[in-house]
């Protein structure tokens, strides 16, 4: 007789912040600006790549 397959595991209740922080690294320095309200880097001043940002 064959045997059904396994759930799979559960995942964790909270699954917190996105996966890919990525775009609110600052190149420069790597600050990590979860804000990105300014044109640059609130740490070293580097202006932040203009264009589209991150897919919704």
């Amino acid at each position: 007789m064959d045997k059904p397959a396994p759930d799979p595991p559960a995942g964790p209740a909270d699954a917190g912040e996105p996966a890919c922080l990525l775009h609110l690294v600052c190149d420069a320095c790597g600050y990590l600006d979860t804000a990105r309200d300014t044109p640059a880097c609130t740490r070293c001043g580097t202006p932040f790549p203009t264009g589209p940002g991150p897919a919704s």
